[in-house]
């Protein structure tokens, strides 16, 4: 430091004042410098020497009016606006964080966003923006391809909320692979691995009435048929244990383990710690045991999930007696020695879940048969005693195609299956 006869100090507004009351003043190089770094951050140009600035001003500015300035400048350049925008309201949010009083916090900020002229919402969602983009980096993961890519991106992460780190970690990762990638082609690939927002928020209904707009967890494109996921976590959430034995017992693409190993998103603060198993008569994957389910399981269970072949719906989508059946009476028999040989698999007070939908023909004179209620006789003569349903959209109206057969209905005056129901069946304790 160099010693001079008074201080000079530099306010808030960047202007230089002179302090007479002080006894060994001083001139603070750090001020100094910190004052040419916004200068030169204001007027610079070229987008390499404006990364380096951004960077510097990121380490070493600690007034939150500067920074707040900054942040809205940044805002006007492309490309590098919107990565160093968030990343700078970001530095204003830690830079707040030693405010412990709330309401404080708040006024703090709000001054701030009144100072650039922003509403206070908008820098909130900067501040998500910038923290996701704290994440990739704690990741160590390469964000040279985040710092040019356009807001689009930043305003789909943090749509995502909690997980909107999770979101650039993914899009970092395919900008690695592909860096001519658009926001649009990088948000739909995380949508058909992950779901929509929408489908975060709304996994476990509140009622008996569930209906997935969004599912999270999609259909293998291997497999030709799977329940939505949050079937199973709904199931899960409601009538499992938190600790023993689950088993899906016609597993087909394995979606329950998916599910399952995704529980932190639905399960609340159940904390489930189940040991799972998957058996089906035709195994996809290597963690699916083969079993036919006509036959009692290999272990015994405290929660058994089915969610067999649809009588006259699923002939041509799987192999099995079931599937193929051609007769309901048929049919019939081969499910009851399902729910015997499950009945038997269950330990005491274990529940069993049946999920099926009617089955209703096209025609006037084709039969209606309410398959659900004849499982329900088959669980109770079995042994069970029922202790719940839930009813699921199929959406089978929206269905590509479906336009003809919704037309057909309505003239037929023949409603279409386009309900499953859940039933819940608990085994007497002993």
């Amino acid at each position: 430091m160099t010693l001079v006869g008074k201080k000079e100090k530099i306010d808030r507004r960047g202007v230089i004042e002179e302090d007479n009351n002080t006894n060994n003043g001083y001139i603070s190089h750090t001020k100094n410098f910190n004052r040419h770094l916004l200068d030169d951050f204001y007027s610079t140009v070229e987008s390499t020497e404006f990364y380096d600035l951004a960077e510097a001003i990121l380490a070493e500015i600690q007034d939150p009016n500067d920074v707040v300035k900054c942040a809205e400048v940044v805002s006007k350049r492309e490309p590098g606006g919107a990565f160093y925008r968030a990343k700078l309201w970001a530095k204003i949010s830690h830079l707040l964080e030693d405010i412990e009083n709330e309401k404080k916090h708040n006024l703090e900020l709000r001054q701030l966003c009144e100072l650039v002229g922003l509403p206070p919402n908008k820098a909130k969602g900067y501040i998500i923006q910038g923290k996701a983009i704290e994440s990739v980096e704690k990741a160590f993961i390469n964000t040279g391809n985040l710092r040019e890519a356009p807001p689009a991106l930043f305003q789909y992460a943090q749509r995502q909320k909690d997980r909107a780190g999770e979101y650039l970690i993914e899009a970092a990762k395919i900008f690695e692979k592909k860096s001519s990638a658009t926001p649009t082609q990088i948000h739909r690939e995380w949508c058909h691995k992950n779901g929509s927002i929408k489908a975060n928020l709304d996994i476990i209904k509140p009622s008996d009435w569930w209906a997935f707009g969004h599912p999270k967890w999609r259909k293998k494109e291997d497999f030709p048929g799977s329940i939505p996921g949050e079937i199973y976590a709904n199931a899960l959430y409601y009538f499992a244990p938190k600790t023993g034995v689950a088993v899906d017992a016609m597993a087909g693409s394995g979606m329950f383990k998916r599910v399952y190993d995704d529980r932190d998103r639905w399960q609340k603060d159940s904390a489930f710690d189940l040991e799972i198993h998957l058996f089906d008569l035709h195994p996809c994957r290597n963690f699916i045991q083969k079993h036919d389910a006509r036959k009692p399981l290999p272990i015994k269970a405290d929660w058994i999930f089915i969610d067999p072949p649809y009588f006259g719906q699923s002939n041509h989508l799987f192999d099995g007696d079931l599937a193929a059946a051609k007769h309901y009476a048929e049919y019939l028999e081969l499910l009851k020695e399902v729910i015997v040989a499950l009945t038997a698999s269950l330990l005491p007070n274990g529940k069993l879940c049946i999920f099926l939908p009617k089955w209703s023909g096209l025609k006037p004179e084709n039969p209606n048969y309410d398959v659900p209620a004849d499982a329900y006789s088959l669980a109770i003569n079995a042994g069970l005693h029922w202790i719940d349903a839930a009813f699921v959209s199929r959406a089978r109206q929206q269905e590509p195609g479906s336009a003809r057969k919704n037309n057909a209905a309505k003239r037929y005056r023949r409603m279409r299956s386009d309900t499953c129901v859940l039933n819940v069946f608990e085994k007497s304790g002993v």
